[in-house]
């Protein structure tokens, strides 16, 4: 293999290059077996497409561990707004859809007493039940208006997915984000309420029905009076320095279950609770006697939610009694509207890549160890040749001793 014109007339060349060629064919012959081993016992890793994959296909591939790794499904729609798989909302409380705040005007006129101030005491049920019904109303109606104003902004978020997430991701973070949603609005409500009953009692504003102070006219002047503050309780709590006063209500000596009057209105609502009107015989005991109406008014259910719970406790929960949400994930994959996925399969060789494997680097091998094989031959007579050299003059020393 390694013949040349210079060695036809040189038998010293002509042996080094047999000697080449034998070096040549047993370094080719060994890699080819080593190669030969490798290819046979390596493992090989083959990268798969599947073409626009549905969702039954993607969730088969990243639920199997031996393709979630590398599996690789982009989004075509990066941006996924959560209205397009999220649904939320509220029930509310079964007052906030009573007869009480549905038909709240009619009601009113049933329990609107023109009373003079003169004619019943300060602290008579009668001169609260309008304010009272008239705030639930209120209520029920900011509450409603705050979750749809909320929940507006909340479901105009998009998720910024880049590739295809699987179910158990999606749902996570999703439930994250609406039990963040669910905690913050409550507290979105409570702080401008809050900031309400702040400026009304750091201010001393005065009650339009005269429930924190009077006003007592001065004799000489008419035009002219003085402010007193009224009393609750046992009449030792003084709407002076303490606008939380309240007290028992009543109407005529008969305790109003559940209701609380006070200097303000709506601070002796929040800390009632609305058991009387769980009771039909409470309700019609707050009804005025001199008006006919052909209204049924319903009473609470009481299997529904319990009549001892505060107001406040309702408006820290924004009337609400459960949240309804669900996340859709098929929506959510069809948003993403992947195109293709990708996915890594490790295997053990085939003879089709040994083949052509062994192909690939024979070329290579052969080259490198054409210029090896004469290589070595000359390294080896080199050797040879110094240990001869070493050899020869202690040889003909001994012979000239003897």
């Amino acid at each position: 293999m390694f013949e040349t014109e210079a060695s036809w007339d040189n038998p010293h060349r002509s042996r080094n290059e047999i000697f080449s060629t034998r070096i040549y064919l047993l370094l080719l012959t060994f890699a080819m077996i080593i190669l030969i081993i490798y290819t046979k016992a390596a493992d090989v890793s083959r990268s798969i497409t599947v073409e626009y994959p549905s969702r039954a296909k993607f969730e088969s591939l990243i639920s199997d561990p031996r393709y979630s790794r590398t599996l690789e499904c982009p989004c075509e729609n990066i941006s996924i707004p959560y209205s397009s798989f999220i649904s939320i909302s509220p029930e509310y409380h079964q007052l906030c859809s009573s007869d009480f705040v549905v038909h709240n005007s009619e009601w009113v006129k049933l329990i609107y007493y023109k009373a003079d101030f003169a004619t019943y005491p300060y602290d008579d049920y009668r001169y609260f039940a309008v304010t009272h019904f008239r705030l639930l109303f209120y209520l029920c109606t900011l509450a409603n208006n705050t979750i749809d104003n909320t929940l507006s902004i909340f479901l105009s978020n998009e998720l910024i997915s880049k590739r295809a997430e699987s179910r158990e991701v999606i749902e996570t973070q999703m439930k994250a984000a609406i039990h963040h949603f669910q905690s913050s609005t409550p507290q979105i409500f409570n702080r401008m309420l809050n900031f309400i009953r702040e400026i009304a009692q750091g201010n001393g504003l005065l009650s339009s029905i005269d429930s924190n102070w009077y006003v007592l006219p001065m004799q000489r002047n008419e035009y002219y009076g003085l402010l007193y503050p009224r009393s609750y309780g046992t009449k030792n709590c003084s709407c002076g320095p303490n606008a939380m006063c309240t007290s028992s209500a009543a109407i005529n000596k008969w305790n109003v279950p559940g209701f609380l009057v006070g200097c303000d209105p709506l601070e002796s609502l929040l800390r009632s609770t609305l058991q009387c009107i769980y009771d039909l015989r409470c309700i019609n005991n707050l009804k005025k006697k001199d008006i006919a109406s052909n209204m049924t008014i319903r009473p609470l259910d009481s299997t529904l939610s319990s009549p001892n719970v505060t107001v406040k406790s309702l408006v820290d929960k924004l009337m609400v009694d459960r949240w309804e949400s669900s996340v859709n994930y098929e929506h959510y994959y069809a948003a993403c509207a992947t195109r293709s996925c990708i996915y890594s399969v490790t295997e053990r060789a085939n003879i089709i890549y040994m083949i052509t494997t062994i192909i690939g680097f024979y070329g290579g091998l052969s080259v490198a160890f054409r210029i090896i094989a004469p290589v070595l031959v000359e390294i080896a007579q080199y050797l040879i040749r110094c240990r001869r050299q070493r050899i020869e003059p202690t040889v003909a020393a001994i012979s000239g001793q003897e």
